[in-house]
């Protein structure tokens, strides 16, 4: 089956269980190269091969010889062993006694001692046994003892002399702990170059589907999102794409709506203005300004739609210009803008609709505050835009309605007041079709902020 066909669950669940694998061959190793956990082994023969070396049956073969050994202290007849422990004994010949390590186990000490002393066949006075850590009888088979590091057992020779045997004790870390450390820094090594493709195959798609949701926000009429994935992520790319379709109808039947409406009123419009012949001349003058109005707000509307359909075709140019063009042609009519601007910005887009998008901004503030200043900097990835005014500002909680269609302030606002309320709305669809963000706060002191941000680069498919 092709691992494009699992579940999420599926996935997820083999790579539990081959993490699984992973680490049971890493315990698996573990146990196979490892030493003995255990104390290391000394055979009690190499005890006395060591400490009574003249009355030892052992003391002149070699250790390893795992040939019978009768005799009185050997092993039974019959009998193999290995004489020779896992441990290295360090042996030395001293005076007296030795002094006892700082820690033993007086119990165990004195267990050794008696089965020594029937072994080596010597009374308990000629023995000095002192453990540090013991297995279990039996653990390393018979006639074997396990005894930790630090462990020492000293026998009295006939001149008076004592023969000593000591247990080394094993570095921190010993190797044991070396090796676990190895394989375990070895097993995340192998580990995460998987945990990572992993990760990333699974994440892939759901990395793309979200920015497909993020482009639908910006331009309903970006491509449908490509179905991959497991059966789960597929199905929630087919409803994704089928609710842009639905809303690209939507707004397709609205717009193909108001454009007939508008298209259809012009007709009894102008058969009004022909009516008013026959009325008096003030009230005839007052007719007219009210048709004059509705086609001003019937052409308006074409308009935007009209624009809304056109797409948008961009290439790259600088947003400083554009501003600064602005800017000029407005103040040489006479009015009160001025703009800030540093070196050249680059962006990718449609400089025509963003140059509407500039003068509905500054005809916006001069229209309530006669005076626009503009500020344009850079931020590395894009450019903002800040339009301030004089004006009375905009209430809270009103802030986002004005960006609706001919949505206007105050319902008493005439066209030369207040306009028909499409301004902002085309300022936001434009800005949003770039892949921007258009915000309004009021200024502390008086007057409204218009923050525009633009990327550096459009949105993919948008």
């Amino acid at each position: 089956m092709h691992l494009s066909r699992l579940s999420i669950f599926s996935r997820t669940f083999l790579m539990m269980i081959g993490a699984l694998l992973v680490a049971a061959a890493i315990g698996f190793a573990v146990l196979v190269i490892r030493p003995p956990l255990r104390p290391s082994a000394v055979s009690l023969f190499e005890l006395a091969a060591v400490l009574q070396p003249e009355t030892s049956p052992f003391g002149n073969r070699p250790f390893g010889d795992d040939r019978s050994h009768p005799g009185e202290g050997g092993p039974p007849p019959g009998a193999a062993f290995d004489h020779r422990g896992d441990a290295d004994l360090d042996i030395a010949t001293m005076p007296g006694p030795p002094t006892p390590p700082a820690s033993f186990d007086s119990k165990a000490s004195d267990i050794v001692a008696m089965h020594l002393a029937d072994i080596f066949q010597v009374s308990g006075d000629r023995l000095r046994v002192f453990v540090t850590e013991r297995d279990l009888p039996g653990a390393h088979g018979p006639m074997r003892l396990g005894l930790g590091g630090g462990s020492i057992v000293a026998l009295r020779q006939a001149d008076g002399r004592w023969r000593v045997a000591t247990v080394p004790v094993e570095p921190f870390p010993t190797v044991l702990q070396q090796q676990i450390v190895l394989l375990l820094a070895l097993g995340v090594l192998v580990l995460l170059p998987l945990a990572f493709l992993f990760a990333r195959a699974l994440a892939a798609p759901i990395r793309r589907f979200s920015e497909a949701a993020q482009r639908l926000g910006g331009d309903t009429s970006a491509p449908p999102v490509v179905r991959e994935g497991p059966p789960e992520m597929r199905q929630a790319v087919d409803s994704f794409n089928a609710m842009q379709a639905r809303i690209n109808r939507l707004l397709q039947e609205r717009t193909q709506m108001i454009a007939a409406i508008a298209h259809d009123l012009r007709t009894p419009l102008t058969r009004l203005t022909f009516r008013l012949d026959g009325l008096p001349s003030p009230l005839a003058e007052k007719v007219d300004a009210d048709i004059q109005e509705m086609k001003t707000m019937i052409s308006a509307a074409l308009d935007f739609i009209r624009d809304r359909s056109l797409g948008v075709h961009r290439h790259r140019l600088d947003v400083r210009l554009l501003v600064e063009s602005v800017v000029d042609d407005l103040a040489d009519i006479g009015h009160d803008v001025t703009v800030q601007a540093g070196t050249a910005i680059t962006i990718e887009g449609d400089p025509v609709a963003l140059r509407r998008a500039v003068i509905n901004l500054v005809e916006n503030g001069l229209k309530y505050g006669e005076r626009v200043r503009l500020r344009l900097r850079s931020t590395g990835d894009g450019c903002v835009l800040e339009v301030d005014d004089d004006g009375p500002g905009i209430p809270d909680a009103m802030q986002q309605q004005v960006f609706e269609p001919f949505f206007r302030l105050e319902a008493s606002r005439n066209r030369d007041t207040g306009g028909i309320g499409l301004g902002l709305a085309t300022v936001r669809a434009i800005v949003l079709d770039h892949g921007g963000t258009v915000t309004l706060r009021n200024r502390k002191d008086s007057g409204l902020r218009v923050v525009v941000s633009l990327p550096a680069t459009a949105p993919t498919g948008s």
